[in-house]
């Protein structure tokens, strides 16, 4: 069954966003936030949305007025010259007589952003980043999709992996996979093989090969309709898996499971970080754990909220995120393990399986 498109929803909960902030518009140039708004995909300057409390416009080049067709019911698209977006934003906005009009700041080139200060325009940070933090359904049905895609392509890979491959054709391996069953992207496709897995984030080397007995550590991905997964696999590849990281192995599991019981609508992202860093601090390995707990997924795969220590977000209902604790030897190994999650008023619910 085809997901339905909740962008009109968006769009309609971002102007009452607006109306509540006192703004009489808004304007964004950033992808990110065109595709939450509009459920299109555009890419960097193709377009300038100009969002008021009443209604939204979307100021572009004829080359991509047709792609706006879907989104045509709640944003009015307007052809402008090549090079003239953000000069006839200006002039809407002088022309409807606005007075407090916003953007953010981070969200925008130095050039185009001293444009709009000059223009007149404030800023406002995060209206729409606060928004993407809980998922509408059919984010979250984008997610799970992306979370299963991700799983069976790993379900298939593993068995496939050999000693003597290199981490590149695992790399490979695990893309294909996650193309044929229909992602758009791969994001990242991390592969490490011993030494290399305590690296957290470690290219693929087309070198590396996998020896009889060592530690293996694959951290993947996959866009599904602008929504991406995330999750994290770590094993002993050989019949001889030292006393040692059996007991690493199960302490990460053990912060895991923490991590993942703590999780639900109403606790802070500092107090998920906190259950979870807590199992590997009591068993001493409090300096090998050096990242972050885990961090909400969605149309980035870096997103917040960021599940670290003090962190004063606090978890609602439909955000999705990943609880991801690790511990690492430099030079040796190192383990993590990572699912997504979809946060519930009493818990949470896995997307990536097993």
């Amino acid at each position: 069954m085809p997901i339905k498109n909740l962008a009109a929803n968006r769009m309609a909960d971002f102007r009452r966003v607006l109306k509540r902030a006192g703004l009489d518009g808004y304007v964004t140039v950033d992808r990110l936030e065109q595709r939450y708004l509009s459920g299109i995909d555009l890419n960097d300057g193709e377009a300038v949305f100009f969002i008021t409390p009443a209604k939204g416009y979307c100021l572009t080049k004829r080359l991509i007025a047709s792609k706006m067709v879907p989104a045509a019911k709640f944003l009015k698209t307007e052809i402008v010259p090549y090079g003239g977006m953000l000069e006839g934003t200006l002039n809407k906005i002088k022309k409807l007589g606005l007075k407090r009009v916003a953007f953010d700041p981070a969200l925008i080139d130095w050039e185009r952003g001293n444009a709009l200060q000059q223009a007149g325009l404030c800023h406002a940070a995060g209206l729409i980043g606060e928004m993407r933090m809980a998922k509408y359904p059919d984010e979250v049905a984008k997610l799970r999709k992306a979370c299963q895609m991700a799983w069976h392509s790993f379900e298939e890979v593993k068995p496939l992996i050999k000693t003597g491959m290199t981490e590149d054709e695992v790399r490979i391996l695990m893309a294909l996979a996650m193309h044929k069953r229909g992602a758009d992207s791969i994001p990242f496709n991390i592969v490490c093989f011993g030494e290399n897995t305590a690296d957290a984030h470690h290219t693929p080397s087309k070198t590396r090969k996998l020896k009889a007995e060592e530690a293996v550590l694959m951290d993947f991905g996959c866009y599904y309709e602008g929504y991406t997964s995330d999750m994290t696999r770590s094993w002993w590849h050989g019949k001889k898996e030292p006393a040692e990281y059996t007991k690493i192995w199960n302490i990460v599991d053990q912060a895991r499971k923490a991590g993942v019981k703590a999780l639900r609508a109403g606790v802070s992202a500092g107090a998920v970080d906190a259950a979870a860093r807590d199992v590997i601090e009591k068993a001493g390995y409090g300096k090998e754990f050096f990242h972050t707990t885990g961090h909400g997924i969605g149309l980035q795969e870096h997103d917040r909220p960021i599940l670290r220590a003090g962190a004063p977000d606090v978890l609602e209902e439909n955000y999705v995120v990943t609880i991801e604790p690790g511990i690492y030897f430099d030079g040796r190994w190192g383990i993590r393990l990572e699912d997504s999650f979809l946060v519930t008023q009493k818990g949470s619910k896995k997307l990536t399986q097993k």
